[in-house]
């Protein structure tokens, strides 16, 4: 049963529902970790810049804008809240997001109208990037993108085959490529796991537990409707950890190719 796409107003929830997740991540993190600068967990560990109308570009911005006066002066503020509420994650949540949320609201729309990210996938759901392991040999990066919202692309085995295919040809014949590899929160759950050859299970790293603002952490926050996974944030307010951490992981192509043959 196909889906129904998110409006605009569930749009505004899930920025909403982002960002104060985020200001209490941010809070309980600071806590946990006093000798770490404020400003960097703020902007390395979290990703609440992009998601305010201080952002001038789309949502994966190509500038650097972090010493913007108006951006430095809301993260001065920021701060400021935290020491006032003593580390209380909570209240630091709730002050944190009367500040914020005009810039999330004024961005709303431009971020819900927002497909340049899709568009830059090459392969359906999958998109190369040999810059991102450029110091692995012979070797292809990739990310994940969910390209059948509001569906998930787990529910069509056929455009999984088609998409891999292509990112398989990719790596061969543009880039010259002997293996495949990513490293994302997908790493540690069982069906995706479950598209790939035992290669792939027997390379994985360690749960990468150094979290970052980017979707290789934060994407499991994400639904296949493009709305906010709740459970996944009661996860976080419970127990301080996120529910998946990424792992890296690489297969050959020849053994990639065998195994989609099997699905």
């Amino acid at each position: 049963m196909n889906a129904k796409p998110k409006t605009i107003e569930e749009h505004l929830d899930y920025l909403f529902s982002m960002v104060r997740l985020k200001l209490f991540f941010l809070a309980r993190w600071q806590r946990n970790h006093p000798e770490e600068d404020f400003s960097f967990i703020l902007r390395e560990r979290v990703d609440i810049f992009r998601k305010t109308d201080l952002n001038p570009e789309a949502l994966t911005p190509v500038g650097n804008y972090f010493e913007l006066p108006k951006w430095k002066e809301l993260e001065n503020r920021l701060h400021e809240i935290y020491q006032m509420v003593e580390g209380d994650e909570k209240l630091f949540e709730e002050w944190g997001f009367d500040l914020i949320r005009p810039h999330v609201e004024n961005r709303c729309e431009r971020d819900f109208l927002d497909r340049s990210a899709i568009s830059a996938y090459q392969c359906g759901f999958l998109k190369h990037n040999p810059a991102v392991f450029s110091n692995l040999p012979d070797t292809l990066g990739f990310h994940i993108f969910n390209d059948r919202c509001p569906n998930s692309f787990f529910e069509d085995r056929e455009h999984i085959q088609t998409c891999f295919t292509k990112l398989l040809d990719a790596a061969e014949n543009q880039f010259h490529a002997e293996k495949i590899s990513t490293h994302t929160w997908l790493n540690s759950v069982p069906k995706w796991l479950a598209l790939f050859p035992a290669e792939w299970q027997d390379h994985l790293s360690e749960a990468n537990k150094d979290v970052r603002w980017h979707y290789g952490f934060w994407g499991q926050f994400i639904n296949a409707r493009g709305t906010f996974n709740a459970k996944a944030g009661a996860y976080v307010r419970a127990t301080g950890e996120l529910p998946y951490y990424p792992k890296f992981s690489w297969c050959s192509i020849r053994a990639m190719r065998e195994h989609l043959r099997s699905l």
